[in-house]
This record gives structure tokens, sequence and C-alpha cells, in this order.
């Protein structure tokens, strides 16, 4: 099978990262033009490769995991991972910082990692349940963990590769020229939105899979951002 079908295997039995990746393409487009999309694009691939290429290998910096090849036969796997997983990297980076910028929070570079963090405490123990849904059992740690099976690491693992793609991005990011187009309108809304649309469809899996527990908890701990968002809504429907 060559590249061009191997691709497009990928895309037809992994069409939620699609969308999403589209989503992530089209509003950062519109939002911080195309140099600034391809950089995000690039740092956050990029940097998501190769963290997962050295946690399958040494278990730095999510812990030690396995991918199960045979559940992933004819998708795009380089060099032990797959092509789709490290694309998703790009958009929870992108979405936790477009919400950080919603919120009008003090220092992004931190914030925004730990946002994605707040996505992957649902992600990440949904997909160990992949079994369960249609991502089917690709991967499993060795040693289980405490969280819904996922080790502790794998968290800290996210917000450290985190940090290095917002601090990457923001560095690069000042030195591109700035949009200077008069007509230029941010989509304000969409930022938030985006991260709420991801995070709706992963819990609307974790519950119609009848994981009750690890949707509360994962609800429960959303609950003070929800709080954050709306409050933030309503200061701009009043001024």
């Amino acid at each position: 099978m060559d590249l061009f079908q191997t691709l497009l295997y990928t895309a037809t039995v992994r069409p939620y990262v699609v969308a999403f990746f589209v989503a992530f393409f089209t509003l950062s487009l519109i939002n911080r033009g195309l140099c600034r999309t391809l950089l995000f694009l690039v740092l956050g691939y990029g940097l998501a490769f190769l963290s997962e290429w050295s946690s399958i290998r040494t278990g730095f910096p999510y812990g030690l995991y396995h991918y199960i090849y045979p559940a992933m036969e004819g998708e795009l796997v380089i060099s032990g991972v797959p092509f789709w997983d490290s694309l998703s990297y790009v958009f929870l980076a992108y979405t936790s910082y477009e919400l950080v910028s919603f919120l009008k929070l003090k220092y992004p570079q931190i914030m925004a990692p730990l946002l994605m963090v707040a996505l992957d405490i649902v992600i990440d123990p949904l997909a160990a349940r992949g079994d369960q849904w249609f991502l089917g059992r690709i991967f499993y740690y060795p040693e289980g963990g405490p969280y819904f099976g996922v080790p502790y690491s794998n968290f800290a693992g996210w917000f450290v590769v985190g940090v290095c793609i917002l601090n990457a991005y923001m560095f690069l990011e000042k030195k591109l020229p700035t949009r200077n187009d008069p007509s230029f309108r941010s989509l304000f809304l969409a930022g938030p939105a985006f991260y709420y649309a991801i995070l709706a469809f992963n819990w609307g899996i974790t519950f119609w899979i009848g994981e009750w527990g690890l949707g509360l908890v994962g609800l429960g701990l959303h609950l003070p951002l929800l709080s954050a968002v709306v409050r933030r809504l309503r200061n701009t429907q009043q001024n």
C-alpha cells in the first residue's frame, strides 16, 4: 500500500480526527493566518511525535505504554507512532490556547498546557477503553494506573509537552509579521466552542459506553473552567 492509499485509509478509519483537524486548520487560518497556522502545525506535530517516540521506548515523558499494531493494520504508523495520534496534539494544544485567549488568562504559556491536560483527563482514560467503542484497543499501559487505568505520569507528560509546544509557538510567533489587514476580525467565540466540542465528543462516548464514574469525575473537574467561560460570555454580552 503506497503512502497516498495509507493516508486515505487512515482518514477513513479515523474520521473524527480528520474533522477536528480540519476545524483547527480553518479556525487558525481565520484567526491567525497561514504562517502561524503552519507554525503551530509543525511544532505541535513534531514535538508530539518526539514525545511519543520516546515514551514507547523509554517511558519518558508519559510513562511506558505500548501500541497494539495489528489493531491499526493499514494505518499510517511512523517509527512506531500512529500518524493520527500525534496529529491530535495539534488541535488539542491549539484549542487550549484559543480558550486561554478568550478568557484573557495571565501566563498563557502555563495556563494553556493546563487546559490541555484538562482535556486529557477525559480523553486518555477513554482511549484506554478503546475496545468498548470504535477507537479499538490500540494501546495499553503494562503497569496500569490509579486514574481509571492511566498513570499520573501521563498527565505530567502532557503538561510538559504542552509547555514545550505553546512556549515554542509563542516565542517564534513574535518573529512573524503582524496582521495589518483592517478588515480582519477574529472568530471570538470559536475557540471555546471548539474546546467544548472536543470535550462533548469524548464525554458523549464516555457515557455511551457506561463509564459513568469517569464521565462524572471529568465533569466535576471541568465545572470551575466552565463557570469561568459562562462568566466571560456574560461580561461580553453586557459590554
